[in-house]
């Protein structure tokens, strides 16, 4: 019996990357919409599209059947289409050119898979089951969507702002240290619920008794 290997979690920055989906369907739609909104270059290709891509924002649809040549500088490749050969096809000339490849719902032909996701604006939590149940991690998905509510967004976003505030105050080290761990107690997380002027006061007041603790 061979070894068992595991996959390697990573995140990928696309922002001005050629990404192409093959496929004009359901999936290929929502495939495109996602890498769009990470900032890739996307192309879709495939003879018909659903309505739906006219809308779609940030995809430029080739309405032409799959060829090789579609994939000319792509950084990335996702075949969705329901016609197997066209997505092995697809996925071994992604290949033979430096592309990361996913065929969609066949990991055996993946170089990686897209896991489920929640995201709460700079938050993003992922769930993988390396293929192996991908109902499973839809699942989880959902009970992370319950724990994760979009008052996340706001803290995050109330983080981002006061870790660059106290970075440039010049703190020294283990100053930083305690402010940025006071930040993240429940108390300010709950302000973040209560609202926006809760949420300022909150963080005002971690960076305040951060620093003060500091001093003497």
């Amino acid at each position: 019996m061979s070894e068992r290997h595991f996959t390697y979690p990573i995140v990928l920055d696309l922002a001005g990357r050629r990404a192409v989906v093959v496929g004009g369907g359901r999936v290929a739609l929502r495939k495109a919409l996602a890498l769009a909104e990470a900032g890739a270059d996307v192309t879709a290709v495939a003879p018909t599209f659903l309505d739906a891509f006219a809308g779609a924002a940030g995809v430029a649809c080739v309405c032409e059947a799959y060829d090789a040549r579609h994939l000319a500088g792509a950084a990335i490749v996702i075949a969705a289409t329901d016609d197997e050969a066209v997505n092995r096809r697809a996925a071994a000339a992604a290949r033979a050119a430096g592309a990361l490849v996913n065929v969609v719902d066949v990991p055996a032909l993946c170089d990686f898979i897209v896991p489920a996701q929640v995201r709460r604006g700079d938050l993003v939590v992922a769930v993988t089951t390396g293929g192996a149940a991908p109902s499973l991690s839809r699942r989880l998905r959902e009970r992370l969507e319950a724990e994760f509510g979009p008052e996340w967004a706001v803290y995050l976003e109330a983080l981002r702002g006061a870790r660059e505030r106290v970075l440039s105050e010049g703190h020294p080290p283990e100053v930083r240290r305690r402010i940025f761990e006071r930040l993240t107690e429940p108390d300010v997380l709950a302000a973040a619920r209560a609202g926006p002027d809760a949420l300022r006061r909150a963080v005002d007041a971690a960076v305040a008794e951060g620093t003060s603790h500091g001093c003497g």
